[in-house]
């Protein structure tokens, strides 16, 4: 459930109008049927009051819906690990059905050429490149929509 089904479901178990919890808020109703909808997120200053108003934890609205908690395990005397397995089982699994040695020889192509034309670190071309699959993200989340 994405949170601006949790914020309409939390908001319609206490029987709260969108005009109310914008009133309580101090916000537009039009706001309150942005975040329900999905076309905009709560501020951060805004959620433990929209948690308390809706009578549900902040965990609640900002976690996905599966309620799986990290194993974190001691890595060395001043450090964790998170076990992202846990969180994300698909880390896991993928590597049964996915063609895992195409798509790295794909990646270090274009992590190579990266470098290569723009004269990037290993590092900075990483960022570029998470920030291009980003972005292509949200791209393909609008589509959905």
């Amino acid at each position: 459930m994405k949170t601006g089904e949790k914020i309409a479901k939390a908001r319609k178990d206490i029987n709260l109008t969108q005009d109310q919890l914008a009133e309580l808020l101090e916000v537009t109703r039009q706001t309150i049927s942005k975040w329900e909808s999905d076309l905009t997120f709560p501020e951060t200053s805004k959620i433990s009051k929209l948690a308390d108003a809706l009578k549900v934890s902040c965990d609640y609205l900002l976690r996905d819906d599966q309620s799986v908690t990290a194993e974190v395990s001691m890595k060395s005397s001043n450090g964790y690990v998170v076990d992202w397995t846990k969180l994300y089982p698909i880390l896991s699994e993928y590597q049964i059905t996915v063609d895992c040695k195409q798509y790295h020889r794909i990646f270090t192509e274009m992590i190579k050429e990266m470098m290569t034309t723009y004269n990037y670190s290993l590092d900075d071309t990483i960022l570029v490149l998470k920030d291009f699959l980003y972005k292509a993200y949200l791209d393909m989340q609008k589509e959905e929509k």
